[in-house]
């Protein structure tokens, strides 16, 4: 959950930006959408990597025994 302080500090940056007024419920939205973004491009690779790997891995198995999957 985004702080209050955080949230006010969001919508007014957002009004500055794009002259528009967020509702709270709004701010929050767009500001989870945002920092879930910025968590994705920022994720280290190495972590990154480790899931393509354990992704492959679950195919390479369902190729072999897909009826165990």
């Amino acid at each position: 959950m985004i702080s209050k302080e955080y949230l006010d500090k969001f919508k007014r940056l957002y009004k500055d930006k794009y002259d528009i007024t967020l509702s709270d419920e709004e701010a929050t939205e767009l500001a989870t959408h945002f920092l879930n973004m910025m968590e994705v491009l920022i994720k280290p690779k190495q972590k990154r990597q480790q899931n393509l790997n354990k992704s492959n891995t679950h195919e390479e198995r369902s190729a072999y025994a897909p009826d165990r999957i």
